[in-house]
């Protein structure tokens, strides 16, 4: 815990200005041993920002039949509006309470409540939040407005995969790449491919963007709420490194990898 933490320092005093001037960083939630050092250097920043208050934003993964559902819905720009989970979610709000079961914070939290012991400090105060079915359309999703009058008192960091690749996630074997330089190059250029379309504000043309069956993203709630409270951006990929994930899968089908991304939103 302590190497994993102490390698994430590298880009500590960077991202912890960068949250000061009103940034933020997306870190992954892969597995520690592999990307744990991605996740460690946010949460040294967040803690060597000093802030009072940190708003961390989780992606909600649609591990029910509700949500599922829900997530049909709106990639057939079906009405969603009468979905429980529509909306923020998170501690306190009296919407649906299935981000209880997310884990995609899980391994923050593990390594903040580790550091904090190790400096002998009490820390910020995390207000958890989980936007879910954002739909495209920031703006109009419940409980947005109080989520930017929490930024406004917090720094802000995000957790997100993006590109879930491989032949576990339905790309045939002869289509697939390794985790390889091909691959890596593949990976990096859908990412940035990605953050193209979000810097420019077409939550649309993100959201179809990461329904690529060859690159599949998160849910892209998370990055389009942290983009919409953020405003103009500059976005660039700190650290990015193919994470083996094909154990997951029945038969140890490989290639299956996801690319764990470090990336930096800074203000323009």
């Amino acid at each position: 815990m302590c190497a994993i933490l102490d390698k994430g320092k590298i880009w500590a005093t960077d991202l912890a200005k960068t949250l000061n001037n009103g940034g933020s960083c997306i870190f992954p939630h892969t597995f520690l041993s592999q990307c744990g050092y991605q996740i460690a250097a946010a949460v040294n920043a967040v803690l060597d920002s000093h802030a009072d208050q940190a708003l961390l934003l989780g992606v909600l993964h649609p591990m029910s039949e509700s949500l599922v559902l829900a997530r049909t819905k709106e990639l057939n720009e079906e009405d969603i509006s009468q979905e429980p989970s529509y909306g923020v979610l998170g501690s306190g709000i009296s919407r649906d309470d299935c981000w209880k079961k997310e884990f995609s914070l899980d391994l923050f939290r593990i390594l903040f409540d580790f550091e904090t012991k190790r400096r002998g400090i009490k820390g910020p105060k995390l207000i958890e939040r989980y936007p879910s079915l954002v739909n495209r359309d920031p703006e109009s999703l419940p409980g947005i407005k109080e989520l930017a009058e929490i930024a406004k008192d917090s720094v802000i960091v995000a957790t997100d995969d993006m590109c879930h690749h491989g032949v576990g996630y339905g790309v045939l074997p002869q289509d697939a790449y390794g985790m390889d330089e091909k691959g890596y190059t593949f990976a990096r250029k859908c990412i940035e491919d990605g953050y193209s379309l979000l810097r420019q504000n077409n939550f649309r043309e993100y959201f179809f963007h990461w329904m690529n069956p060859m690159a599949i993203g998160d849910p892209t709630d998370t990055a389009i709420v942290l983009k919409y409270l953020l405003g103009n951006v500059s976005i660039n990929v700190l650290d990015l490194r193919l994470v083996d994930v094909s154990m997951l899968f029945e038969n140890d089908i490989a290639p299956s990898w996801v690319a764990a991304s470090l990336v930096k939103f800074a203000p323009n």
